[in-house]
C-alpha cells in the first residue's frame, strides 16, 4: 500500500518516483548526485566514488517503497550512499581513517560558537560583502580553488554542514566519525576559506 506524506516537495517527488516517472528520477539525480559523490569520496576515495554512487542509486530505487519520511529525502539519500561506501570499504579491507584527518587543528575555541559557526565575521567583511563578492568572477574562481584544495573529508563535511544544512549528528552518522572530529573537519575547512576571503579582500588575489 502506498504511504502518504502530505504535500511537501519531498512527498510530491516521492509520489512521482513511485509512479515510475522517469523525469522525477532525472531530477533527483541532478539534484543530489554531486553531493553524494563527495560523501562517497570522503569515505572510500575518489577512484571508487562514482561506482559507489551508482550502486547507491540502485539501492534508492529498490528502497523507495520502504521510505517512511522519518528524515528528509536528502538525509535518507546521504545515509544510503554513506552506508554503501562504508560497506565497500569493509569488503576491500582498505585502511582509510577519516578520523586521522580530524586531529587537533590548533584552532582557538573562542573563534566559534556552540553550533560550530564563527563567533565573529572576518574583520574585512561588511553586511553586503558576501553578495558583492559572489558576483565577482575572480572571487568565485578563488573560492572554487580553495574548496578543491581541501582534503576530501574536510570538503565533504563542510559541504554537508554549510551547503546542504545537515546537523553535526547527521554528518557523524554518514562519515562514521565522532562529534568532536566532525566539528574539527568543518572548522579546518572554514579556516582555509576564511583565510582566502581575508586575503582576497586585502589584495584582490587568491
Amino acid at each position: 500500500m502506498t504511504k502518504e506524506f502530505g504535500t511537501t516537495p519531498d512527498a510530491e517527488l516521492l509520489r512521482r518516483l513511485r509512479n515510475g516517472e522517469k523525469q522525477a528520477f532525472v531530477e533527483l539525480v541532478q539534484t543530489y548526485h554531486a553531493a553524494m559523490k563527495h560523501i562517497a569520496a570522503a569515505i572510500i576515495g575518489t577512484a571508487q566514488a562514482e561506482e559507489t554512487v551508482q550502486e547507491a542509486w540502485l539501492s534508492v530505487m529498490r528502497s523507495l517503497d520502504g521510505f517512511e519520511a522519518r528524515s528528509s529525502l536528502k538525509t535518507w539519500l546521504f545515509a544510503i550512499v554513506g552506508n554503501e561506501a562504508k560497506s565497500r570499504l569493509r569488503k576491500t579491507r582498505r585502511e582509510i581513517s577519516i578520523e586521522a584527518l580530524a586531529l587537533d587543528s590548533g584552532l582557538p575555541p573562542e573563534r566559534f560558537i556552540a553550533d560550530g559557526h564563527w563567533a565573529h565575521a572576518p574583520s574585512a567583511w561588511h553586511d553586503d560583502s558576501p553578495e558583492a563578492l559572489l558576483s565577482q568572477r575572480d572571487f568565485e574562481r578563488c573560492l572554487e580553488k580553495v574548496l578543491n584544495s581541501l582534503p576530501l573529508a574536510q570538503r565533504s563535511a563542510l559541504m554537508m554542514r554549510d551547503e546542504e544544512g545537515l546537523e553535526l549528528e547527521e554528518i557523524c552518522n554518514i562519515l562514521a566519525i565522532g562529534a568532536s572530529n566532525a566539528r574539527v573537519l568543518v572548522h579546518r575547512a572554514r579556516l582555509k576559506v576564511y583565510a582566502m576571503v581575508e586575503h582576497f579582500e586585502e589584495t584582490g588575489q587568491c
